[in-house]
């Protein structure tokens, strides 16, 4: 027998500034990876280094975790 886990959950676009520790979350739930890190994208400053495509379980069994980042 073969499990197939597949979450169901949402992406989200977080930025973070330049030396800075705290990730701040500028998007709302997207469908897609690419979607959620292009619209953090469009929301960097010039204070902001990093951009980076989170996925969370919306069943909370597992942690979210990095998809995709970015950086300047």
């Amino acid at each position: 027998m073969i499990h197939v886990n597949r979450p169901q959950g949402y992406f989200l676009g977080q930025v973070r500034r330049y030396g800075g520790q705290n990730w701040e979350t500028v998007t709302g739930r997207c469908m897609s990876a690419e979607g959620a890190l292009s619209k953090a994208l469009l929301c960097m400053k010039p204070t902001d280094f990093r951009a980076r495509a989170l996925f969370v379980d919306s069943l909370g069994w597992y942690d979210s975790r990095v998809v995709m980042e970015a950086k300047r």
